[in-house]
């Protein structure tokens, strides 16, 4: 993988980019700025939002690996939890790489990240899977530990735990408008 990586400035991705229109994004966007800068943000969002809670997931995993056993229901939904958070981690991270990277005047630095890209999204994508698989061994257990009284969840509450992806949502905004308009 490394070695494709490497040699991708003679590659075919390298030789479009350099025989292409050189706009400021890919030629999938057709010169259209707001789809690119939309684009640009929900990837930039979606990885770090994604990271965020891969690192929230496996904190619990660790503080909790002397109390909780593998079969759990709650064992279960952090595994589903964590792949499915690593599969958008991964897939929006390439994604969101593609972009930022993007650069017709350096084709083959573009070229090795459209590679870089397209041996990520598999990993991502299988990540999807196994959370997909787990979902539905795991789905009866779940549901029939979920059905079980007291069930009364307060969500409200829980709301400031979500200040910090509305800043990364925000901060991802506008570095996306500002690659966008500055390009």
């Amino acid at each position: 993988m490394i070695t494709a990586i490497m040699s991708a400035a003679g590659s075919a991705a390298a030789d479009a980019v350099r025989m292409g229109p050189g706009t400021t994004a890919p030629p999938s966007f057709n010169e259209d700025p707001s789809l690119f800068l939309f684009n640009l943000f929900i990837m930039t969002a979606a990885t770090f939002l994604g990271a965020m809670m891969v690192g929230k997931q496996a904190n619990r995993v660790w503080a909790q690996r002397f109390h909780d056993h593998p079969l759990d229901p709650v064992t279960l939904y952090r595994a589903i939890t964590m792949l499915a958070a690593i599969g958008l981690t991964i897939r929006c991270g390439a994604a969101a790489m593609e972009l930022w990277g993007w650069n017709p005047d350096d084709p083959s630095t573009t070229a090795r990240v459209l590679m870089a890209k397209r041996w990520l999204d598999p990993i991502g994508v299988g990540c999807g899977f196994l959370w997909m698989g787990l979902a539905i061994l795991g789905e009866p257990g779940i549901e029939y530990q979920l059905r079980k009284n007291p069930l009364p969840m307060d969500m409200w509450s829980r709301w400031p735990a979500l200040a910090r992806a509305t800043a990364i949502i925000a901060l991802s905004f506008v570095a996306a408008m500002a690659a966008v308009c500055l390009r």
